[in-house]
Order: structure tokens, then C-alpha cells, then sequence
């Protein structure tokens, strides 16, 4: 949509630079299709969701969930106390219950989609295409909130931003991938639940006390997470947004709510014609994620991986195709490898007191 706009007379931009709500607003574009998405998801899992429900409220019986990782009950207990406390913070903060309700609620929505990505595309590494805090303030402008709501806001920017997999909807991907693997093995569903809760509080201990401890000896800009990361700027951004939005109130956005708007009707409409139509070749998560910031760095290796598959499926039917997914996996567990092993290399020098 963003190259029609262009061919249409809309002035081309750089995509790392195209961030306000000037037409053809591809971010915006890309926030109301995260909304959609969430929707399209949860009618996709219409059925699921009711079976779960009535096993949660014991219409059914247990037995019929002896494979799920938990009992229904339990996971639909911890949402609601989860979900609970999310309201008990917004509102010990001074923000309005149904403020801190679409926070909260918007920042399940983004956990939601990227699992969705996760699981039916891989592309769990693609960031954020508006963030929670953009998607509250565009439609009704930042004049309606109170100080504190605002303060509140980006106080919880660190769940859900930047994405590329490092904020915590990584949790959600992980998870379904991990419970996959499990079934596909052979594996016990819940022992596999109860060492992944373990393994959290056992990181989260360690993360905090490495993070904490780091910060007290080193001191915040004098860690390299900080100094040359972009830790210490997203931090000084936030405050700096804060003081904006509260020193320089915004109205309503007019163009970047159409933005979203025109995303999300065209993402509804393309899951609709993929559920309809077998044939449908145009996915609404790939609208998503061609809204999205950094494909301008992913355009290539898709284009050439979708040119390479379809023509090995097409000249040699699946036979080929299972002797070759081998290769293509090795490439990709070679890159992840060459990474590691670099990083490894690095932190020695660094270590040594080579400036790398």
C-alpha cells in the first residue's frame, strides 16, 4: 500500500524515517492491523476458546483436558489475577479503572498477535509497528488523560517495546513453540509447564540481582548496555515524552486514526478471504508485518527463501522439498551459531581489555 501511495503522488520517504501520520502513515497503518490481527486471532480460535471456557466453569469433565499443560480453571484464575493486579497498579497510580483497563488490555492484544506471528509465520523478531502508548494517545490526544494516566503509560513502555523479540511478549512465542515440540515428542505437557515456571522465577532472581548489582558497582552510564546501547536513550525519550505530553497537551489525530482504521479493515478483510478461499494467496499477518519497521532489511532474504521454495515445489514436488529442508535449516542454525560465536569472541577481548 505504502508503493501505491508513493505511485499515487504521495512524497517517498526512507522506511526507518516514515514514523508521523502523513499519508500513507505505514506505522499507523501497521497499529490498527495488530488490532485486527488480535480479533481475527481470537475468531480463528473461536472454538477452542468456548471448549476452554466450559472446562474452566466445569461444564465439562476433567477428563477431557488430561492433555493440556494445566487445568483450564487454573490458567482462566491466574488471567483474571494477573489481569487484576495490572488494574491495582494503574489505579494505585492515580489512573482512571478504565484507563488502566486499556493499557492493560492493549498490551495483552500486542502479546496476543506476536504469539499468533510466532506460531503461524515465525516472524516473532519484527518489532512493534505502533506502540501501546501511540495507539492510546493518537485517537483521543493526550489532553483527555490526566498527568499521572500519562506517567503511568510509560511507566509499563518496557512490556511491550521495542519487540524484535526482546521485550516480554518473547514469553508468549517461546511458550507455544515449546509445548509444540513437546507434543510432537512425546513430552508431558505439564512437566514441561511446571520447569518453564521454574526456569522463569529462577532467571528473574538472577536477572534482577545481575541487572541491580551491575548498576550499584558500575553505575548506570558507565555499563555498556547503557553508554552505547540504546537503554539510556529510550529511557531519557520516555521522560521527554512525558514532559510533552503533558506540558504541550495533543489532540485527536485525525490522520493517524484513519491510518489505523484503513489497517485494520484491510487486515479483516484479507483473514477473510483467506478463511473463504483456499486459493487466497495474500495473508493478513504479512499486511502486518509489511508495516512494520526493520523489513526494509528482511525484503530481500524473504523474497529470495519464497523464490527458492517455490521452485523447488514446483519442479520437484514434495519429495525434493523434504530433502532440502534439511539445508535450509542448517542455514539458519548456522547464522544463529555465527552470531553466538562471535559475541562469544567479543566478550573475551572486551574481557582482556580489548576495545572491540
Amino acid at each position: 500500500m505504502t508503493v501505491a501511495a508513493i505511485a499515487a503522488g504521495a512524497t517517498p520517504n526512507r522506511p526507518e524515517e516514515w514514523w508521523d501520520s502523513t499519508f500513507p502513515a505505514p506505522t499507523y497503518q501497521g497499529g490498527g492491523a495488530v488490532l485486527a490481527v488480535a480479533v481475527w486471532a481470537i475468531w480463528v480460535g473461536r472454538h477452542h476458546l468456548a471448549r476452554a471456557a466450559r472446562l474452566a466453569f466445569g461444564i465439562r469433565s476433567e477428563g477431557d483436558e488430561a492433555g493440556e499443560p494445566a487445568a483450564y480453571r487454573w490458567i482462566v484464575l491466574g488471567f483474571l489475577l494477573s489481569f487484576g493486579y495490572l488494574l491495582y497498579f494503574y489505579w494505585a497510580s492515580g489512573t482512571r479503572v478504565a484507563v488502566g483497563a486499556a493499557i492493560a488490555g492493549l498490551i495483552i492484544v500486542h502479546y496476543v498477535v506476536w504469539a499468533r506471528l510466532r506460531a503461524e509465520t515465525g516472524l516473532g523478531f519484527v518489532p512493534f509497528p505502533l506502540s501501546v502508548n501511540s495507539m492510546i494517545v493518537v485517537p483521543f490526544g493526550s489532553a483527555i488523560f490526566r498527568p499521572r494516566e500519562i506517567v503511568a503509560l510509560f511507566s509499563t513502555r518496557w512490556s511491550y517495546f521495542p519487540g524484535f523479540g526482546e521485550s516480554f511478549e518473547v514469553c508468549t512465542g517461546n511458550s507455544l513453540e515449546s509445548f509444540k515440540i513437546a507434543d510432537a515428542a512425546g513430552i508431558s505437557s505439564r512437566r514441561l509447564l511446571r520447569s518453564m515456571m521454574a526456569g522463569f522465577v529462577i532467571a528473574l532472581v538472577i536477572g534482577i540481582y545481575v541487572v541491580i548489582a551491575g548498576m550499584y558497582h558500575y553505575g548506570f552510564l558507565d555499563t555498556r548496555a547503557a553508554s552505547s546501547g540504546w537503554l539510556s536513550s529510550q529511557l531519557r525519550s520516555s521522560g521527554g515524552r512525558i514532559f510533552e505530553l503533558i506540558t504541550n497537551p495533543s489532540k485527536y489525530d485525525l490522520n493517524g486514526t484513519i491510518a489505523m482504521g484503513t489497517g485494520g479493515i484491510v487486515t479483516l478483510a484479507l483473514g477473510v478471504l483467506r478463511l473463504r478461499f483456499w486459493w487466497w494467496p495474500f495473508h493478513p499477518i504479512g499486511y502486518l508485518a509489511a508495516n512494520c519497521w526493520g523489513m526494509h532489511w528482511f525484503a530481500q532474504p524473504f523474497f529470495l527463501g519464497w523464490v527458492l521454495k517455490s521452485l523447488v515445489i514446483r519442479y520437484g514436488g514434495l519429495p525434493l522439498y523434504r530433502r532440502t529442508f534439511p539445508l535450509a535449516i542448517g542455514l539458519i542454525v548456522g547464522d544463529f551459531v555465527s552470531q553466538g560465536g562471535w559475541v562469544f569472541v567479543i566478550s573475551i577481548l572486551r574481557g582482556a581489555g580489548v576495545d572491540v
